[in-house]
């Protein structure tokens, strides 16, 4: 996928050419934590934060509606590039290893200081650790987490089956953790319980046939964001259908469609208590010839910016 053949068209400007990261403040700063070593399936997720920037530069920033499920006349036109300040931060280096982790997470936390938003790239789910830690910073006790995922991660060991565990060993409280999207034949039972006995609110993927986005989103926030704390959303692209997230090694066929992933990301990065953002569980090199999986999380990309403008009134 090569911007080469792109066009060039001075009257529709590309997005994703966005400067990098200095010490001022900025509306979003974009990040890549390319975490892949300790997957339980073999990836190259850690080539995925490159892809997206390639792709980001397929699509422009111009948006003709507010698109918050819930939200009603806001109709306007908008273009991100020029309504907000974005900037990349780069990648860290080595996020597999502990001191990599840890450094991660310093480097999270020194960008949150600076953003309203902080998008990190992934990398498969270990990097939810570092990314979680990073935008909660001192405030962990009082943080909540979402996560639109197809799995509990739960797991023992150090994986990408095992953030949300470890971030309650590391001070979360599980009754701020939603988890959206959880299906069937994708858990163990023991996982399950685990879930129950630390008291984590699952909305299983068969609610969201039955319930709109606006009301599942609003009582993630809700649960989430309690305890006052600042809230990170954990967007696995797992969670989506097999036939639009070819690109994720654990997706299944009869996950969620692209535009409620999408619809969820613009609603969440639209409520001023979610300061950090994750896109996990891509193997850019495992995706379908068109690209569709990293292409969706490019789009998820600019969703969230969307959803910032919403949120900062631009």
């Amino acid at each position: 996928m090569s911007t080469v053949a792109l066009s060039h068209d001075p009257s529709w400007p590309r997005t994703g050419a966005w400067p990098a990261l200095d010490q001022s403040e900025v509306d979003l700063a974009l990040i890549g934590i390319p975490t892949s070593a300790t997957s339980l399936s073999p990836t190259n997720a850690h080539l995925t934060p490159a892809a997206v920037r390639e792709a980001l530069r397929r699509y422009s920033s111009h948006i003709v509606a507010s698109g918050i499920p819930g939200a009603r006349g806001t109709e306007a036109e908008l273009v991100l590039d020029e309504a907000l300040r974005i900037a990349d931060a780069g990648d860290v280096s080595d996020p597999d290893t502990v001191a990599g982790e840890v450094a991660a997470t310093t480097r999270v936390a020194s960008v949150a200081a600076r953003a309203e938003l902080v998008v990190a790239l992934g990398g498969d789910n270990a990097l939810t650790v570092p990314a979680a830690l990073g935008v909660a910073g001192e405030r962990l006790a009082d943080a909540g987490l979402i996560t639109l995922d197809a799995h509990h991660d739960l797991r023992d060991g150090r994986s990408n089956g095992s953030p949300v565990r470890r971030l309650v060993e590391a001070g979360l409280h599980p009754r701020r953790i939603v988890q959206i999207g959880i299906a069937d034949f994708a858990n163990s039972r023991a996982y399950r319980e685990r879930a129950k006995e630390l008291g984590i609110t699952v909305i299983h993927r068969d609610e969201l046939f039955e319930r709109s986005i606006a009301e599942v989103a609003a009582e993630a926030l809700d649960i989430a964001g309690a305890g006052g704390g600042p809230i990170h959303v954990d967007l696995d692209v797992d969670v989506c259908d097999r036939s639009v997230a070819p690109g994720c090694p654990a997706s299944i066929p009869g996950g969620i469609q692209a535009h409620e992933l999408r619809r969820f990301a613009r609603a969440f990065a639209a409520d001023a208590r979610v300061r950090g953002v994750d896109i996990a569980e891509v193997d850019a090199t495992a995706d379908a010839p068109d690209a569709r999986t990293v292409r969706l999380a490019a789009l998820l990309v600019l969703e969230c910016a969307a959803g910032l403008a919403h949120r900062l009134g631009r």
